[in-house]
């Protein structure tokens, strides 16, 4: 006769008893053992399920990426759209659809970056440098060392996630200046007409600069209704995120307390030293 499994408890005498088998639990069908069953009632029933992370599909997107292009309209440049070929399909996303999908706002300026003067922001590159403690070297760059923490953050923000690119990190482009100048002085920005240019410039110079913004790819494909079931899937992991490992990257520490950043109409907090004469 076969061994029945039993799930033992300790009573308070510290004996062993057995639980009987809750036959009449809605979910005992889905279970072989009773210690199983108890184990998820007392461990994982009522727990928050924890959502995957988001999804990419790295051929589709290369594919899609190598036919992208932008149509706007020459009088009005913030009226613009989206396409792209997968196959014989043509698609075209309008301006006010790729903000609602990605959820980033379109007002603002249709800036798409590189190195264009931008008189109407204020903007001059000499003073940007003296706000964020830049100085240009030998080689005709601009190493990141000299920034304080604040504004360390703000250039990570950028290059790794709103103007992403492969390497040349440790170094400030002119569009990295640009882009940390509007952020500080609260000038506001169409960041999707940003985004598709920015992937346009990358497209034009190499493959080598890589593919950015997996994510709201994704995204596109679900709006548009792209079979993807037998596509190559991957899953962004959590070296994609910024934490305080990414901090502790940057040479941040938990300890240090860096100097606030002075935002346009926006005061800079001031810090009250403790006089301790008499």
């Amino acid at each position: 006769m076969p061994r029945m499994k039993k799930t033992q408890k300790r009573s308070r005498e510290g004996e062993s008893s057995v639980e009987p088998h809750p036959s009449n639990h809605p979910l005992a069908k889905w279970f072989h053992a009773n210690e199983d069953l108890i184990f998820y009632e007392l461990r994982l029933a009522g727990h928050k399920e924890i959502p995957p992370r988001e999804k990419y599909y790295p051929e589709l997107t290369s594919i899609a990426y190598a036919t992208l292009g932008i149509q706007s309209d020459s009088q009005n440049p913030s009226n613009f759209s989206m396409v792209f070929k997968l196959g014989r399909n043509l698609y075209r996303v309008h301006c006010d659809t790729l903000g609602r999908i990605w959820n980033l706002p379109l007002e603002g300026c249709p800036f798409k970056g590189g190195k264009i003067p931008l008189d109407d922001w204020g903007y001059d590159k000499m003073r940007a440098m003296q706000m964020f403690n830049l100085t240009q070297n030998e080689k005709s760059k601009i190493p990141c060392q000299t920034m304080n923490d604040e504004y360390r953050t703000l250039l990570y923000l950028v290059t790794y996630v709103l103007e992403p690119r492969v390497f040349g990190h440790g170094n400030v482009a002119d569009e990295d200046l640009v882009l940390m100048w509007a952020m500080v002085n609260e000038i506001k920005i169409n960041w999707p007409f940003l985004i598709l240019h920015h992937n346009l410039r990358i497209k034009g110079k190499d493959i080598s600069g890589g593919i950015g913004y997996l994510c709201l790819w994704t995204r596109i494909f679900n709006y548009l209704g792209i079979d993807v079931s037998n596509k190559n899937v991957k899953h962004l992991n959590a070296c994609c995120e910024i934490n305080d490992a990414t901090l502790h990257h940057m040479g941040r520490g938990k300890e240090e307390e860096a100097p606030p950043m002075a935002f346009r109409g926006h005061p800079v907090p001031q810090v009250q030293v403790k006089n301790n004469h008499p």
